[in-house]
């Protein structure tokens, strides 16, 4: 053992904002979406929540001169640390390279009216080199998560967590090689260095699924880089690729008026021991807790995972058999096919999307399940996260068809059961040979399948596969005995458990 090294090899760390007063930047949000918070705002939670689709992007410029101001000679960057945080989820990019491969929830679920996490990525190799010189843009795409997901009704009570419209926060830290550090780029509401336009996802709902814009996200392509950097327009606009200036998130909810209302609905507390009177003016979203660095690994893609069958269900209809059951979402390394009119213009059950069959748009869509039913063969689309109809079982009395038929906010094309169900669609009558092409996956969703049906197009897509999704901790040891039935509840153990590690 002499000859072994002494020490460990060397980690790099960085050590971001601690306090609240380290935040120079705010939360901001799109004006939109913060006016559907306002209390004389007309209309039910379900239409406010549609009024906040598309969901937003946000990307801020860090001008080549304000870099430039910051850098002498002799005194040079040697690191640089953009800390960064988003509700519901978020994924940050730098120059538009993905700087966050993290799942459907980031940051980890906690109440986010008392305590949300962010983190660090380490952009240094962005900012220095010669290679490197210009203006930089960071975005930040962001999903409902279990900050503003669908309002149906249902055993999971939305009302009883934080809410409030899609927003982020964050700030870059510059350090010289003489110790100096830097805050630059801190979010701020109305100022020049931050904008917001709608974006490519229409809808976004961590368990029913996303529906893509596949003709935004090619108008867009590039939206977070410098060269497609443009002035923000003074005029307010749902559109999207229309950029304007966000505004700060604002809430008249106070922490204690929040406490005390969830003590009342959880019959911990009398509403005639309320010290707080409940806030009727003005914006009544949610307030937003402490920031803190986030204490857990990301949610990662932890496995790739091939079909192990594809059946041909007719109708340009085709299954996919994974063999076992597990949380993530279908990638399409080489895009999807083009889609097809099935016959008589009918849909199979679950893949219908009545607006645009209307519309004569273009579209695909992926329906998710853990079994299969005995008569049909199709997909059961089984209960999800606590709403919409199952199909029965020892506690649970089956629901008949149609319960769900006037159900509050309950989704279109659904066909009376809450489906997890992704959806890509062109949204025009003309359409290029190689627009389906350029899907590969949802990104603020999760859903708990071993089996996928995707519709329709002429040929199964190709080089399809699954990505489990999971909080990346470390496994520790292992087992093996001579029990076949001892190995197999073991592997279907850890099956279980990986698949709810989603936090």
């Amino acid at each position: 053992m002499a000859d072994q090294p002494s020490t460990s090899s060397w980690t790099k760390f960085a050590v971001g904002p601690e306090k609240e007063d380290d935040w120079k930047g705010e939360w901001i949000v799109h004006a939109i979406d913060m006016a559907t918070f306002h209390f004389d705002r007309k209309g039910d939670a379900c239409e406010k929540w549609y009024m906040r689709h598309p969901l937003p992007l946000f990307r801020g410029l860090l001008p080549y001169q304000s870099l430039q101001s910051f850098l002498h000679d002799d005194d040079p960057l040697v690191s640089a640390l953009l800390v960064v945080s988003g509700l519901g989820s978020f994924r940050a990019t730098f120059d538009g390279v993905p700087l966050s491969p993290s799942g459907p929830v980031d940051p980890p679920f906690t109440d986010y009216s008392q305590r949300v996490s962010y983190r660090g990525f380490d952009v240094t190799n962005f900012l220095v080199g010669d290679d490197n010189v210009g203006s930089h843009v960071v975005g930040i795409t962001v999903g409902s998560g279990w900050w503003d997901h669908r309002p149906v009704t249902g055993m999971a009570k939305p009302e009883l967590l934080a809410n409030g419209p899609l927003t982020v926060i964050a700030q870059l830290y510059l350090t010289t090689a003489s110790g100096k550090v830097h805050i630059t780029m801190p979010t701020k509401g109305s100022t020049a260095t931050w904008q917001v336009s709608r974006g490519h996802i229409k809808e976004s709902d961590l368990f029913t699924g996303e529906m893509i814009d596949l003709s935004t996200l090619t108008e867009m392509e590039g939206w977070d880089t410098s060269s497609k950097w443009s002035i923000a327009e003074t005029e307010l606009s749902p559109s999207q690729n229309h950029w304007s200036l966000p505004v700060s998130y604002i809430t008249n909810i106070t922490q204690r008026e929040r406490r005390e209302k969830l003590s009342v609905m959880a019959n911990a507390l009398d509403k005639s021991e309320m010290t707080t009177r409940t806030t009727r003016k003005g914006y009544l979203a949610s307030p937003i807790g402490q920031l803190f660095p986030s204490e857990i690994p990301p949610i990662l893609p932890m496995e790739r995972i091939a079909p192990d069958e594809i059946h041909d269900l007719g109708s340009g209809r085709w299954l996919l058999d994974f063999g076992r059951a597990f949380s993530g979402m279908l990638h399409f390394d080489k895009g999807l096919p083009q889609p097809i009119i099935p016959h008589n213009n009918t849909y199979p059950r679950a893949h219908g999307f009545g607006d645009a069959s209307e519309k004569q748009w273009s579209f695909i869509t992926v329906v998710y399940g853990e079994s299969l039913e005995m008569t049909t063969g199709d997909i059961n689309r089984v209960l999800v996260a606590g709403m919409g109809l199952h199909d029965g079982g020892p506690r649970h009395n089956s629901e008949p068809e149609g319960a769900q038929d006037n159900a509050f906010c309950f989704p279109d094309d659904h066909d009376g059961i809450l489906t997890q169900k992704d959806v890509y669609v062109y949204p025009s009558e003309s359409i290029t040979n190689d627009m389906f092409s350029r899907a590969r996956q949802s990104h603020f969703t999760t859903h708990a399948f071993r089996f996928a049906e995707i519709c329709c197009t002429s040929e199964p897509p190709t080089n399809v596969h699954a990505l489990m999704y999971r909080t990346a901790m470390q496994e520790w040891g292992t087992f093996d005995s001579s029990s076949v039935l001892l190995n197999g509840g073991y592997e279907l153990v850890k099956n279980s458990m990986r698949s709810n590690l989603l936090s």
